[in-house]
Parts: C-alpha cells; structure tokens; sequence
C-alpha cells in the first residue's frame, strides 16, 4: 500500500538508515551568456560604423577611431575577445584544481589552450604571420593543430570520462572553423573586391563571428563544469561513507 506521496529518501537495506537522495540541478541560468552576446553585437556593429565612416572620409573620432575599430591590438573589440578567452582559461583551471588524475589532466589541457588563445589574440599573433607573408603557414598549422589536437583532446575526454568534454571539444572545434573559415573569407574579399564597405563587411563578420564563438566556448565550459559537479570529489566521497555507514 502506498499513501500517494513521491518518491521519498531511500533507506538502507540493512539498517534501516536514512540515505539522503542527490539534490536535483535546477534550471539553468544562462542570462549572462546572452548579456555577451548581445554586448558583442552593439560593440562590434559600433566598430563596423566607424570603420566604414573612417575609410570613406567621414570619421566620426578622427584620431581616435582605434579604440572601437574591429581588429586594432588595444580596441575594445579586440579585448572583448580576448577577455572572454581569459574568462574560460579561468573557468577551465578552476576545474582543474577541483578534479583529480587524469580529469585534472584534461582540463589543465583546456586551460593551456584558453592561455594560448588569450596570448594569440592579444597580441595578435595571427595578423602578424600573416603580414610576414606567412598566410599559408598561419592557415596550415591551424588546420593541423584543429585535426589532430581537437580528435585527440575528445579521445582522451572521452576514455578518461570527463564530464562533458564533448561539449567543450565541441566549442573549440566551432571557434576554429570560425577563426580559420572567415579569415580565408576575408582575405579573398581583398582580393577580389577590395572597397572600403566588402572589406568592412568582411572584416566584422570575421571578428563577430570569432566573438561569438569564443562566448558559445565559454559558455560550453561553463556547462561542463556544471555537469562535472554531480560527480565531483565531494560525492564520491560521502558515497564512500554512506556505504561504510550501511555495511
């Protein structure tokens, strides 16, 4: 006979001992996430404006147009980025030292990566090989950095069962593609049409496009380390001395 009351605490089965039931995530909150987003898009449509302006004559903060343009080293758009790949280095060591073996491992891995990112995009090492005519070079060690290190960061995830892991090899493989597609994008604008507005446009898409996905990569760290908390350090070990407490 049941009273029509829900599924209670379980209790042992050999004591008769309370055993307390995991408490379940309540709905996520990613009003933050957004917040980013939609910061990006006002802040890189502002450095679009003034770009377009500036190259046609008509600047609007003559002398001072770098602090909004789309990919000057200092601009806001730039450090925008830059910090958003700072946030995830963080959030990605801060699960490092929560975890232990070879999780701990993988998420140090994930902080290297965030690291470089933050380094590579503050002093924009990308647009320096390329003016060192290394635009093939730059182009070629990106694609082999995203096909061999990515498969083999979400093997290594995978076997080990890092929570998700998955989710964050994703968001790096997508900011890849993004970083690695739009540039080739750009480049053939200025080739092929070379006026002020295609490569503006070109330009802000490819540096919305990289901000974007460097939140949606926050945001998938963010989300991992959600999902690792259930199975952290903390559960395991109180599973540990409920089972003492039943045996």
């Amino acid at each position: 006979m049941t009273d029509g009351a829900g599924p209670g605490p379980a209790r042992g089965a050999h004591t008769g001992q309370v055993t307390p039931r995991p408490a379940s995530p309540g709905p996520r909150d990613d009003t933050w996430l957004w917040a980013l987003v939609g910061l990006a898009l006002g802040l890189f449509s502002l450095g679009f404006l003034v770009r377009w302006r500036c190259a046609v004559g008509s600047c609007p903060l003559p002398g001072r147009e770098w602090i909004v343009d789309l990919d000057a080293i200092g601009g806001l758009p730039r450090l925008f980025t830059t910090a958003v790949f700072a946030a995830t280095a963080v959030a990605a060591a801060v699960a490092a030292v929560q975890t232990r073996g070879t999780s701990r491992l993988w998420w140090s891995a994930v902080t290297a990566i965030g690291a470089g990112l933050v380094f590579a995009k503050l002093v924009s090492a990308h647009s320096v090989l390329e003016t060192s005519d290394g635009t093939t070079l730059t182009l070629l060690v990106g694609t082999v950095c995203t096909v061999v290190g990515l498969p083999a960061l979400w093997a290594a995830g995978r076997a080990w069962g890092v929570a998700g892991s998955g989710l964050v090899v994703l968001g790096l493989a997508v900011y890849a593609v993004a970083a690695l597609g739009l540039d080739v994008v750009t480049r053939t604008v200025a080739v092929v049409q070379p006026q002020p507005l295609p490569l503006t446009a070109a330009t802000f898409v490819e540096e919305l496009g990289e901000a974007l996905t460097a939140v949606a990569l926050l945001g998938a760290v963010a989300r991992a380390r959600a999902r690792r908390r259930p199975g952290g350090r903390g559960q395991h070990a109180g599973s540990g001395r409920l089972s003492r407490t039943g045996s």
